[in-house]
């Protein structure tokens, strides 16, 4: 198909390289996936695989392994306060089971980077890439300490982190930025089959989180949507030390490792997703849910549309043009509306006052519980958000 090296230079083996690795060399590509790391290496993330997640996974045939080790939760607990604390069930009547399966990066992405490499990708460890060039129908890759490649095409799918994006012009100016911390312990208490979120006490707009890891063990972190003027690690310490609901499942417990902030990139837009042979996926093109933060099941599905997108038209030849065509207009119909929503919910609905008002409400109305899963995990059509039932629901006078 191609005179150079390989068909497709993956930069970053996270969830969404590995899994556009993985995507592509099962379709008979010649695949290189780098990384700035050898693995295992640790991640700072929430760890939560959401049922969108799931699906691919399964489609990857990776999800039995995934399993082994992960804790299952099948409901959210939402807490306002010690009055306003209510559980909703991920799966209503009339709905499959649906769980989350929380699964420390650390383990998560060196089970896929394998699955990728059992597939037939080829992973470079070690391999900082610095500098990405398109010239007479290839791609240059150019790594720290002068090593050098060339490929086809190139995706870049390097999370949050914009360095390699400025570098090669596909990012010219700085994205929003939303900020989270987290910490493990162990021995916690009162720890059981739901995650844990709480918006008490936290910066807003934004929220806290208990996702258990084990019997007895959990990730505890919060996420603010804007940049705030407070390090989330900061903001994270205080929490633990002073807010209640932390200090009761706490008073026992041992933290593991320190307190680690990350960025959120939440901008989604087809503009970002590439150029001519450079293709951009993940995080690095934006997509973490606006308004719970979680970004691995965009990551996996934005990486099996890039790898479709490749592999469409791959016996006949690479063709760039219609790659970029196929995969911007994928995304725009899987994520852009979505997004758009996304964003309105976390500028308008994430407020002082607003969040309190609505969590009460939420509280007292099963129907809206239904809305909140479906909504926040992306299991319907966004437009069915605004049915009557729904408007009459969240707008109509106290009972």
């Amino acid at each position: 198909m191609s005179t150079a090296a390989y068909d497709v230079a993956i930069v970053g083996a996270g969830p969404a390289g590995s899994t556009a690795a993985y995507f592509l060399a099962t379709g008979g590509l010649r695949v290189a996936l780098l990384d700035k790391f050898d693995f295992p290496r640790d991640k700072t993330c929430g760890d939560g695989l959401t049922p969108r997640a799931l699906g691919v996974l399964d489609a990857m045939g990776v999800l039995p392994q995934v399993e082994q080790g992960a804790y299952p939760c099948v409901a959210l607990t939402v807490r306002n306060s010690d009055e306003v604390t209510y559980r909703i069930e991920l799966s209503g009547p009339e709905d499959p089971p649906r769980r989350i399966l929380i699964v420390p990066r650390l383990r998560l992405d060196d089970i896929l980077l394998q699955h990728a490499v059992k597939a037939g990708a080829h992973f470079i460890p070690n391999a900082k890439v610095e500098n990405l060039a398109q010239e007479n129908g290839h791609v240059g890759l150019w790594m720290e300490g002068g090593r050098s490649m060339d490929s086809a095409l190139a995706i870049i799918a390097t999370g949050a982190n914009t360095a390699l994006l400025r570098k090669v012009g596909l990012l010219t100016h700085t994205p929003p930025s939303n900020l989270a911390a987290r910490a493990y312990f162990e021995n916690v208490e009162g720890l059981n089959d739901t995650i844990v979120l709480f918006f008490d006490g936290v910066e807003r707009p934004g929220y806290g989180w208990v996702f258990p890891t084990a019997n007895g063990a959990a990730n505890i972190g919060c996420g603010v949507f804007f940049d705030s003027h407070t390090p989330q690690p900061t903001h994270l310490r205080h929490l633990i030390q002073s807010h209640p609901y932390l200090q009761r499942i706490l008073r026992n417990a041992r933290q593991v490792g320190p307190i680690k902030g990350h960025p959120l990139r939440t901008d989604f837009s087809r503009s970002l997703t590439g150029r001519d042979r450079i293709l951009v996926t993940g995080e690095a093109i934006g997509l973490v849910n606006p308004i719970t933060g979680e970004g691995i099941d965009y990551a996996l599905e934005s990486a099996q549309l890039a790898a479709e997108a490749i592999l469409h038209g791959s016996p006949e030849g690479l063709n760039p043009p219609a790659i970029q065509r196929e995969y911007r207009a994928a995304l725009g119909r899987k994520f852009g509306f979505p997004f758009r929503l996304g964003h309105l919910v976390q500028r308008v609905g994430f407020r002082d006052g607003i969040v309190d008002k609505a969590l009460r409400r939420i509280q007292r109305r099963p129907h809206l519980h239904r809305v909140v899963v479906d909504g926040c995990f992306g299991l319907t059509d966004p437009i069915s958000l605004f049915s009557p039932r729904t408007l009459w629901e969240a707008l109509k006078p106290w009972d």
